[in-house]
């Protein structure tokens, strides 16, 4: 039987799920976009529902799904259905989920004990952190690793930490110093809370949008990182192409919001009579096509991991995530054109999903995205996990 991308939606889980992103996630959207702070009861609900540790495979307590499982589908379709709501929760679940992906996968038996395990018995919030202010490229980090007896001093200031640590645990990137060659001097280490010389500044996050994904920036001071918390070899990162594997996280948050604006859109446009106004009809007609077509491509992505061909997995999935983002904010400009400015009160949901698109299509250079996928089609060199 063909694997269906879209199968997962009809499923007792997701249609739970669609109705809390709708109802209780939505109802508490307000509050925690006003106070920039973490969604705490929508995680719990989500880790309730094992979605917090989606990524981590079946018999170590998770899901089990992700692009290199034979379930690429549940875990990106619950970050779409969650984004509907609130895409901040969602960017939190996608990030923790990453985490768990990657210490599951690469992680010595003993750091799946120490640090996965722990996931599937009780909420953990933890980031992924390669981010940092004027980085030279995406895998030469000014945060540097100095080897000494035992494992590693690091130093360095780090940015857009989703999550943070101090739920959980992160995964920060830096340079091993003396290494010139980002495949021998990327390095993953991990921070847990209480770690010497490690601080955070939760005052630093304050966008327009996306303020339900509290993102500190984190400091090291020359923090040791014994062996135990460092994570795979050096260059485990890039050559598993683990950036590449991350794209559709993005596409399908900027998926579910706009499915979440648009649907509230329509239903006060019925609920008002307005549907038989023709140009009412027309735009809602050109946004149900860029609609279609942005939801179309996203689950074809998805469905590419399951033939067997990482890079134009890769590839498929850059076109799905630009055509997401773009699809979104075309439409997003027509609904609020439909809905009408007091349908921009704080006290309706509109106004943030607009502003959490606007925010969150940002984070992600879309003119690299592009430039990578012309690269590949004129048969030039390129590398499709060079960014986010």
């Amino acid at each position: 039987m063909t694997f269906k991308a879209h199968a997962v939606l009809d499923t007792p889980l997701f249609k739970k799920l669609d109705q809390l992103a709708r109802t209780k996630f939505r109802e508490r959207e307000r509050t925690t976009h006003d106070e920039a702070s973490m969604p705490m009861e929508n995680l719990q609900d989500l880790w309730d529902l094992g979605l917090l540790t989606a990524t981590v495979r079946r018999d170590h307590g998770g899901l089990g799904s992700n692009v290199a499982s034979s379930d690429p589908a549940t875990f990106l379709q619950g970050i779409r259905t969650v984004a509907r709501g609130s895409p901040g929760t969602a960017h939190c679940m996608q990030v923790q989920n990453h985490v768990a992906w990657a210490l599951d996968e690469m992680g010595t038996a003993q750091q799946r004990e120490m640090f996965v395990k722990p996931m599937t018995q009780s909420m953990k919030l933890s980031s992924f952190v390669g981010s940092e202010a004027n980085r030279k490229h995406m895998y030469v980090l000014k945060t540097t690793a100095k080897p000494v007896d035992g494992g590693y001093i690091v130093n360095g200031s780090k940015n857009y930490a989703t999550n943070g640590f101090e739920n959980g645990l992160a995964i920060i990137f830096a340079s091993i110093e003396g290494e010139t060659e980002y495949l021998k001097s990327h390095l993953m280490v991990i921070v847990e809370p209480g770690m010497k010389g490690v601080t955070a500044n939760h005052d630093w996050y304050r966008p327009t949008g996306m303020r339900a994904c509290p993102s500190p920036e984190i400091y090291l001071d020359n923090v040791f990182i014994p062996h135990t918390h460092v994570l795979g070899e050096p260059g485990a990162y890039p050559k598993g192409r683990w950036q590449g594997r991350f794209h559709l996280g993005f596409a399908a948050n900027y998926l579910g919001a706009i499915e979440g604006a648009y649907d509230w859109v329509i239903q006060g446009l019925k609920e008002r009579g307005r549907g038989k106004d023709p140009f009412v009809q027309l735009r809602v007609g050109e946004s149900q096509t860029l609609l279609h077509g942005a939801q179309v491509v996203f689950e074809e992505a998805i469905e590419s991991w399951t033939r067997g061909d990482v890079l134009a997995s890769e590839l498929a999935s850059m076109k799905a995530k630009s055509i997401c983002a773009h699809a979104a904010l075309t439409m997003s400009h027509t609904l609020i054109m439909l809905a009408g400015s007091t349908a921009l009160f704080d006290e309706f949901p509109l106004g943030r999903l607009v502003r959490d698109l606007d925010t969150h299509v940002l984070h992600v250079g879309h003119d690299r995205t592009a430039q990578i996928i012309g690269a590949a089609e004129l048969g030039e060199s390129f590398d499709s996990t060079l960014q986010r």
